[in-house]
This record gives structure tokens, sequence and C-alpha cells, in this order.
């Protein structure tokens, strides 16, 4: 999510070109309600700038999208001591990965806001 003044701010796409160049040229996506939700659904490196100039002044981000882990393939077994039942508990080591991915989002979002 990027959120700016949409009257002195927007939020381009880019190539890796256009990130280190601050240019919008060939840029594949553009957003300027001031409230933009961009999906980052590939595994990918997106590039953003801002394309009114203040990209020049640092106002750009590349963000990581790396690829789910695989699950486990095996459950651990869980036992409930106060019902003597049992149910299966599932691991997932991606888990923590995830956070993180979620911290570095909420991180940019605030930087952007500094603006």
């Amino acid at each position: 999510m990027f959120k700016y003044q949409k009257t002195q701010y927007n939020v381009f796409e880019v190539n890796q070109t256009g990130y280190d160049n601050c240019t919008t040229e060939g840029a594949v996506g553009n957003w300027s309600s001031g409230k933009d939700f961009v999906l980052l659904n590939k595994a990918k490196r997106y590039y953003f700038i801002c394309g009114n100039g203040q990209c020049y002044n640092g106002m750009k981000v590349s963000v990581i999208v790396h690829p789910l882990p695989t699950p486990p393939s095996t459950a651990l077994v869980a036992k409930d001591s106060s019902s003597n039942s049992v149910a299966p508990v599932f691991l997932h080591k991606g888990l923590l990965g995830l956070k993180a991915l979620v911290v570095a989002l909420v991180s940019i979002w605030l930087g952007w806001l500094q603006y």
C-alpha cells in the first residue's frame, strides 16, 4: 500500500533502469489515487518510484518477493493433557519469513508516508 498526497505525488512501477535513473519511460504500472494497493503476487523484484521528481530525493523503493517454501509433508501430533485428545499440529518454516515480509512492507509504507 502506498499512501500519499495525491496532488503532490504518484507511484510508478518501473524496471531496474527506470529505478536507477528515476525515469518512468516504459513503466509497467502507475497509480495516483493517494491510497494505492499494489498486489505483489509474483516472486520477483519490484521497483517503484515517484514520477513527480521526488525519486531524485530518494522517494523510491525496491521490493523482493520470494516464493513461498513448500510446506512440510509430515505432521507432528500434539496431545491435549486436559481432554486426552490428540490433534495434528502442522509446522510451517515459512511463517517467520512471512512475518518479516509484513514488517518490511509496513516499514516501506511508513517510509513513504514521511514524504
